[in-house]
């Protein structure tokens, strides 16, 4: 695999695994949290901690249709695709303790 689907794979693998661990998340001073199909209510840490994922997902995708829109179009100077690629890397950083984390990926 290449730098960037393998950095593109890991971080959706540590999405989905902050994803899956933010319903068990509570603040100790939250009131009884109440159940619902995917969080617990009761805290608004776990929503706060979906939102900023989701967002992080939003703008993994908009660099990755920079990098196709420059690759499709051929440009010379591939600005878009390294400004996207380092976009992609700061997106990793806070991950970077983990095992499977490149120090190649560094922004």
């Amino acid at each position: 695999m290449d730098t960037v689907t393998d950095l593109a794979s890991f971080l959706h693998v540590r999405w989905d695994e902050e994803e899956r661990d933010a319903v068990l998340f509570q603040k100790l001073d939250c009131p009884a949290p109440h159940e619902t199909r995917r969080v617990s209510y009761g805290c608004p840490c776990p929503a706060r901690i979906l939102d900023r994922i989701a967002i992080h997902r939003q703008i993994f995708r908009r660099c990755v249709q920079r990098m196709k829109r420059e690759q499709d179009e051929g440009l010379c100077w591939p600005l878009d695709s390294i400004l996207a690629f380092q976009t992609m890397k700061a997106l990793a950083l806070p991950f970077e303790l983990h095992p499977g984390w490149r120090d190649n990926w560094y922004p």
